[in-house]
């Protein structure tokens, strides 16, 4: 009885070391080429230790903000701009952008890698928190022999919204299935001028 009870309680504190552990859903690395602005971006699905789910990726510092080299959680891949209730991806005509900028694509064509932290003084999860610590993890994993590290997968996004459509559409499919896309997340908010849409989602009229 004596041996049973101390094998027990290997196996529960075996079960509680997993469990408190960052992990990746799969062995791999995507590095994504964006050619809307020729960056490259490594991007990781982890799972908390409390068996949530979340996509990262590393700033390429291209878009600014100070945090390039850091993992950044994110939501999905959605327009760049808010999209006017009643249309979609592939509408939009010409329109200025702001006191300088004028585009005439359609809305669909300029993505965006929807961060978790959006206008929350910055990207980067707020220290301490799950984000936080995950994102320390997954730094960690250079540290790892050769043989051991993610196996590496590249994708070149190519510039056009039917693209955009074709393989965002396709990524945030996986990430949805995962559970790793809070909808309700600041960035993907409704405003008066309309919400950023996540390729691959319906919205309603």
């Amino acid at each position: 009885m004596r041996l049973i009870m101390e094998n027990w309680r290997s196996y529960i504190n075996e079960e509680d070391k997993e469990a408190s552990q960052f992990r990746l859903v799969k062995p791999t690395l995507l590095q994504l080429t964006t050619e809307q602005d020729g960056a490259s971006r490594d991007i990781v699905i982890v799972v908390h230790p409390d068996q949530t789910v979340k996509a990262y990726f590393k700033s390429s510092g291209v878009s600014g903000g100070g945090y390039k080299g850091n993992w950044i959680p994110f939501e999905g891949w959605a327009t760049s701009e808010r999209v006017p209730k009643g249309q979609t991806f592939t509408d939009g005509g010409k329109r200025q952008l702001d006191e300088i900028t004028w585009v005439n694509q359609p809305y669909g064509y300029y993505a965006l890698m929807a961060k978790t932290y959006w206008n929350v003084g910055s990207a980067k999860p707020p220290a301490g928190s799950i984000h936080d610590q995950a994102a320390q993890w997954i730094s960690t994993l250079d540290e790892l022999p050769e043989d051991q590290k993610p196996q590496v997968k590249k994708i070149t996004a190519k510039r056009g919204v039917e693209n955009n459509i074709k393989l965002f559409s396709k990524l945030n499919g996986q990430l949805h299935r995962l559970g790793a896309i809070d909808h309700s997340a600041d960035v993907l908010n409704v405003k008066p001028r309309g919400q950023r849409l996540l390729f691959g989602f319906k919205y309603s009229e």
